[in-house]
């Protein structure tokens, strides 16, 4: 292990419970042929390249294209112990820092329980909201790939905003802001309302350029002003969407006077609606940060 791997900052710990018994979930990790759809994979990427060498010394090579970029995962084999434990050292870059991941399996009645436990660079720290919720979405895919239906799939989006962390969130928690920005490219906002308190309602609807409505809304679930908030999702009116009461958690981390936001909404139905979702709130965050930047330069 590099002395990187040494210097970690902090311990991410993700445990799911599979169907599946040990040995499969286990086999799952060194399937080259099924790994590329579940391991590192995203909504709407394409794999490109699988190099398995499931051996101690060995290691793996996984690539997906994303859009116009080339995402990078490398791992190094530490441990192989069928059906038990899986410890291997991974980097984005084949030969930058390493991180040490440690995957370990036990019999679960008539199936199994996983435990992945990440030790984190330091760097990567302050996106362990983001990290976490990867994790959490390649093992659904990995239960998906032994035979379960999972629960839905995961979409992790970030932005950095031209402006300071208190004024992003007025945007994400006041109903005179979600009016200005909360609806895809082209769309407009036709009302916003919200009551921002643990357990209250939020609605919003939007018209599209061919004239249909649209209607989502929820409830907050966590306000942690100006600093996390989390809240469920659903559609009201969508004749697009198939029905799923989903989960956003928006994090806001403030850095020399702009904002970096990690944006999650987890459990969509199927891959195409977490396809469609990316694309509606990516417009939404052109929105937001024209918004942003109106504000900051009043507040000056």
């Amino acid at each position: 292990m590099d002395r990187a791997t040494d210097d970690v900052f902090s311990t991410l710990v993700v445990s799911r419970r599979f169907a599946a018994p040990p040995e499969i979930v286990f086999d799952a990790w060194f399937d080259a042929k099924a790994v590329g759809a579940w391991l590192f994979a995203t909504p709407g990427g394409q794999s490109a390249h699988v190099e398995i060498d499931a051996r101690v010394g060995g290691g793996f090579a996984i690539h997906e294209q994303r859009g116009e970029s080339l995402a990078t995962h490398f791992g190094e084999y530490q441990e192989i112990d069928r059906p038990r434990r899986i410890v291997f050292a991974l980097s984005t870059d084949k030969d930058g820092p390493r991180s040490l991941v440690t995957v370990e399996i036990e019999a679960d009645g008539a199936g199994s329980l996983l435990m992945l436990t990440h030790r984190l660079l330091p760097e990567r720290a302050p996106v362990d909201a983001s990290m976490r919720a990867g994790w959490e979405s390649i093992l659904e895919g990995l239960a998906r790939a032994t035979g379960e239906e999972g629960a839905g799939y995961t979409l992790i989006m970030r932005r950095t905003f031209d402006a300071p962390r208190l004024l992003v969130w007025k945007a994400w928690t006041e109903a005179d802001h979600l009016l200005r920005w909360m609806c895809p490219a082209n769309f407009n906002v036709l009302f916003a309302e919200n009551e921002l308190r643990i357990g209250g309602k939020w609605r919003s609807g939007m018209r599209s350029p061919e004239g249909e409505d649209f209607i989502h809304c929820g409830e907050y679930i966590e306000i942690e002003k100006p600093s996390r908030l989390v809240f469920t999702h659903r559609w009201e009116r969508n004749s697009l969407e198939p029905q799923a009461n989903t989960m956003i958690t928006v994090v806001l981390t403030e850095r020399d006077g702009k904002t970096d936001m990690i944006f999650i909404h987890a459990g969509l139905a199927t891959v195409e609606s977490a396809c469609s979702h990316q694309n509606g709130w990516t417009g939404a965050f052109e929105y937001l940060a024209r918004h942003a930047a109106e504000l900051a330069q009043d507040s000056n």
